[in-house]
């Protein structure tokens, strides 16, 4: 019920699909993690960027790109309850990224030109809750991603029924060349509409720990809607906005989150 819609707040992509209200909820409580117990999730999203580049030929003379890239990409999760406070996942990603190009040159000729890249990122994950009896229930996550780069985060929420608010600072590292560092706070706000409905808000800033390093600006809205009374399953949509440098990039994302789905195949139970 509200435990399992509290989980769609904290990290949850979520879907705004319209019903007739369910009947009124519990108070609103923290999902404790269940042992034994595993958690499936997926998504797809899709980003659309657009750019405007100058260049020069050598044989041919000063020129405009006018191009654009649909990036797509696709991920599935797999998460294991080792006790209340300890989880431990792993997943992949794969992101496919067509770009087309328009060149115009100062000659008024035009060039088409037409790409594709893809790539698929495995990354395996840790998170901790310090503390599950503290107001703010601190939490310590640490992640392994391909290309080689490692994520740390702490953070904490505060429960204010029906909304949940949360913080976290974050630490990412590089960890093969071009090696790189950056840090960042992430800000959210959910509201728990009822049995079924949620609604969330976050907004993040992460810096590059490099000289003359342009920081990056990100927001989303996620609306998440619970399959069921007990909230193991739900399907949700985010909208986002990120903006770096001057250039905006919009994107939204399609997710789904099973829990215990795969819990009688390995249970002896």
């Amino acid at each position: 019920m509200r435990q399992g819609l509290l989980l769609i707040l904290l990290g949850l992509w979520g879907t705004g699909w319209t019903q007739a209200l369910p009947e009124p909820v519990d108070p609103l409580e923290r999902a404790a993690l269940t042992p034994g117990h595993f958690t499936l999730s997926a998504a797809f999203g899709y980003a659309p960027d657009a750019r405007v580049a100058f260049g020069v030929d050598e044989g041919r003379g000063p020129y405009t790109d006018h191009r654009t890239a649909y990036n797509l990409n696709a991920s599935v999760g797999l998460g294991y309850a080792v006790s209340e406070a300890l989880s431990l996942g792993a997943g992949v990603t794969y992101a496919l990224t067509h770009t087309q190009t328009l060149r115009a040159y100062s000659d008024t000729a035009l060039e088409f030109l037409e790409e594709s890249a893809h790539e698929a990122s495995p990354r395996v994950t840790l998170a901790y809750r310090l503390a599950p009896d503290h107001p703010l229930d601190p939490a310590f996550s640490a992640s392994l991603a391909y290309p080689w780069t490692a994520f740390a985060s702490l953070s904490g929420s505060v429960l204010r029924d029906p909304t949940v608010l949360s913080a976290a600072l974050e630490y990412t590292q590089r960890l093969q060349s071009p090696y790189a560092r950056a840090v960042g706070v992430s800000l959210g706000a959910g509201f728990v509409a009822n049995d079924r409905v949620s609604y969330s808000f976050s907004a993040s800033y992460e810096q590059p720990l490099a000289f003359a390093a342009v920081p990056r600006f990100g927001t989303a809205f996620t609306t998440a809607f619970s399959l069921d009374a007990a909230s193991k399953r739900t399907v949700s949509v985010t909208f986002q906005a990120a903006f770096q440098g001057g250039e905006a990039r919009l994107g939204v994302a399609l997710g789904y989150e099973a829990r215990d789905v795969l819990l009688r195949a390995f249970s002896k139970q």
